[in-house]
């Protein structure tokens, strides 16, 4: 990290260190913070434009990519740590100079009896460890904010630690305490650098008996589930989808945007490659599983 922005993320740290979920500047000198779904408004002088406009420029040096009128997005993580930023050009907003927002995760690894259980749900606490103990493919579904990588960290505590895992995600929130692992970040932007394809292919080559996959997307959708169908088991992945039921048809438009592949051998694709859907929602603060589908093969 360059002594300049370090500089620039020392003005941050107040916010970063207060408690809070994320923190979002709209415009010069106005942050607001969320704390627990409560978001208040704190002015801070020293964040004017020309401040905003250099941290946004010395962050994606940092990383290697660009961020002006051309490239308009930066999607990466502030330096050595796992919180997730977004920015967005003037170029692409209505009357606004910049966009941030920096998420702050939660790093505790919660237990799995941490999330509730909906009542109709025929699979218990220790269902759901033995899914990751018998090495099953695994997705976990859900909406923004639903909990879906803290279910993911929780269930990595069942993996046998003599295992070899490799991790491929755009920004390091995955824990897992096996010391035979490897972490590859790949680039969110798909603009040439490496990406979720490279990820995965340089993934095969370090020998992995697990691959776990930040999030499914349009880029790498397809690649996970060939991966599924070659023998590979013990893989888990989380996918936005605001219902179970919707799982098939996320993942299809997921696959298809890339790739030119018929629905029917893509559905096969998925029935074949992932064991179980487990589905998580966030209903009046709390974090629930309701629903676990089981693909019969």
């Amino acid at each position: 990290m360059s002594l300049v922005l370090n500089n620039l993320l020392k003005v941050f740290k107040p916010y970063l260190e207060s408690g809070a979920n994320e923190i979002a500047i709209s415009n010069e000198k106005k942050v607001f913070i969320d704390r627990n779904g409560d978001w208040s408004l704190e002015i801070n002088e020293a964040l004017n434009t020309s401040f905003l406009t250099n941290f946004a420029i010395e962050l994606a040096n940092s990383r290697g990519v660009l961020f002006d009128k051309k490239h308009p997005t930066l999607s990466t993580s502030l330096p050595n740590t796992n919180y997730r930023v977004q920015i967005l050009h003037s170029s692409i907003l209505n009357n606004q100079d910049i966009q941030i927002n920096i998420r702050i995760p939660n790093n505790t690894v919660f237990g799995i009896e941490s999330f509730a259980l909906a009542k109709d749900l025929k699979y218990g606490y220790e269902d759901l460890k033995q899914f990751v103990r018998d090495r099953k493919n695994i997705l976990i579904n859900g909406g923004t904010g639903s909990g879906k990588t803290s279910l993911l960290n929780s269930l990595l505590k069942e993996v046998d630690i003599k295992e070899r895992i490799v991790i491929i995600e755009d920004s390091p929130e995955i824990y897992i305490k096996n010391h035979n692992k490897t972490q590859i970040l790949v680039n969110k932007n798909d603009d040439g650098k490496f990406n979720y394809i490279d990820g995965i292919n340089s993934a095969m080559r370090l020998s992995p008996q697990r691959l776990i996959l930040g999030e499914l997307d349009t880029r790498n959708t397809l690649p996970f589930l060939r991966l599924n169908n070659t023998g590979h088991k013990g893989n888990i992945s989380t996918l936005h989808a605001n219902s179970a039921k919707d799982t098939l048809g996320a993942i299809t438009i997921n696959a298809s945007f890339h790739y030119q592949i018929s629905k029917d051998v893509l559905q096969e694709y998925i029935m074949q490659g992932v064991d179980y859907i487990i589905q998580i929602s966030k209903i009046e603060g709390k974090r629930v599983i309701c629903e676990v589908i089981k693909y019969e093969k």
